[in-house]
């Protein structure tokens, strides 16, 4: 439901080579504590300035973009957090989150992993089954999982995708 897409040869290297293409250090990163050690990898290599909310802790969140603006008004912010947390089985609240992205004009990235094949349309993810598919600017997912191949994978804009095809290690 993207306009273009892009595989990686695993969901390590889709995380770790999209926001380092995405963000440096003059960016702002703002990852959910319970994403995953690539999320958190790549946040980290990208040498954009790293900030941690609570898990699905939407004041912390909208904190933590207040503090963004405030102290890097020309950074490229970007939200980061997973659709469906694998330890615990939850939701981020992504309404929500996408209203914040809106409000402070940040860009949103989602890892679909483990949404992809349970929810949504033919198993499209939390995205597309709260029809914000639209919204999310980014969104990663694993081939590994209910998918039963290898890989990982990017979905988004085409500019997006052209960004990571020259950019992404």
């Amino acid at each position: 439901g993207t306009e273009s897409a892009l595989t990686f040869s695993s969901g390590y290297a889709t995380a770790l080579g999209t926001i380092g293409a995405l963000c440096g250090a003059d960016d702002v990163i703002i990852l959910d504590k319970l994403s995953h050690a690539s999320l958190i990898d790549g946040a980290r290599l990208s040498r954009a300035t790293v900030r941690v909310f609570p898990h699905n802790h939407l004041g912390k969140l909208e904190s933590h973009l207040d503090w963004a603006a405030a102290n890097h008004p020309d950074a490229r912010v970007l939200i980061v957090t997973e659709a469906m947390f694998s330890m615990d089985g939850d939701r981020a609240p992504l309404t929500e989150i996408v209203a914040l992205k809106n409000r402070f004009g940040a860009m949103l990235l989602v890892d679909e992993a483990h949404a992809v094949g349970v929810l949504g349309r033919n198993g499209r993810g939390l995205a597309d089954a709260l029809r914000l598919e639209g919204e999310v600017d980014i969104q990663m997912g694993t081939l590994s999982k209910a998918l039963g191949v290898a890989g990982g994978y990017i979905a988004g804009s085409r500019r997006l995708i052209e960004l990571l095809v020259n950019r992404a290690r």
